[in-house]
């Protein structure tokens, strides 16, 4: 059997696997095994499905390819071919739109809320027939896609709705982002720069301009080592933004003694914060780096 998931407009499966620069969006939702365990299966076929149709418009309607479906979670991507110029602008709209139409179905349904998370990553993909025997699937396959796996997931310790990678957020003009850090991802070496998604910048009013230009003078401090400015700075963003769990974070931090400079040690040295899906550091700035060496 060969599962056809919304290939690309003129790909006919043949001459696979096709390498591209492509945009990979992976989602989540909260509360989904805990949900779905005291209902009967046809319920819980009828709540999916309405969930799914919350997700698949967004996606499809940006230019988007359904490329994988599995539980709660899916796997968009948008490939440099037939996404043209405004791939990422595309991307960024249907990752709004799916909170937006997420939150709508939440306030239908209060007793069945799925709070969606989403994780954004750019760079190379193959889109490859994959499987054995008799039954194959077409899906992106390359390391964007866990990245953005990865993105997805830090969304629970930052209390945020949307991660992108900094590789995908470089170019893109028109929408407002937040850049909350490096961390190293679950499984991965390198560090990840990582930004929030936080709306269509004219669109979004002065509070959330306000917000995102004083995290990132708190960042800033907390990268250079100045941790009395940085948790000052970060406890002004708590008052003002009770809700700012990116801000919760670095206090926490913060409070446990964590300097900028000690962080990215070995995990056993208590250093790292770690959960049972990635292990993530701050990345010293170049301040710490040069130091180093000295």
């Amino acid at each position: 059997m060969t599962i056809n998931i919304d290939l690309p407009s003129g790909y006919s499966g043949e001459g696979l696997p096709r390498e591209c620069l492509a945009a990979c969006l992976m989602t989540d939702a909260e509360r989904y095994t805990a949900l779905t365990e005291a209902m009967e299966p046809s319920a819980v076929v009828e709540m999916i499905n309405r969930y799914f149709d919350a997700l698949f418009g967004p996606v499809l309607k940006n230019g988007g390819m359904i490329s994988d479906v599995k539980g709660d979670g899916l796997l968009a991507v948008w490939n440099h071919d037939s996404a043209g110029a405004d791939l990422k602008a595309r991307v960024c709209k249907a990752c709004l739109e799916i909170v937006h139409t997420v939150d709508v179905l939440n306030s239908q349904q209060p007793s069945r809320r799925l709070p969606t998370r989403l994780g954004v990553d750019f760079g190379p993909v193959a889109i490859a027939r994959v499987g054995a025997h008799d039954r194959f699937e077409y899906r992106a396959v390359g390391d964007p896609v866990n990245t953005a796996s990865r993105l997805e997931e830090l969304n629970k310790v930052l209390k945020t709705r949307i991660l992108v990678s900094d590789a995908f957020a470089q170019g893109v003009s028109g929408f407002l982002f937040r850049d909350v850090g490096s961390f190293r991802l679950r499984g991965r070496r390198a560090w990840t720069r990582v930004r929030e998604l936080v709306g269509i910048a004219a669109e979004c009013d002065s509070r959330s301009h306000e917000q995102c230009r004083d995290f990132a003078h708190a960042v800033t401090a907390y990268g250079e080592g100045k941790e009395d400015e940085a948790e000052r700075r970060f406890r002004s963003l708590q008052s003002r933004f009770p809700e700012d769990g990116a801000a919760r974070y670095y206090l926490a931090r913060l409070e446990s003694g964590e300097r900028a400079d000690d962080v990215g040690g070995e995990p056993a040295s208590g250093r790292a914060q770690r959960s049972g899906w990635f292990e993530h550091f701050w990345r010293p700035g170049r301040h710490f780096a040069q130091r180093a060496k000295q």
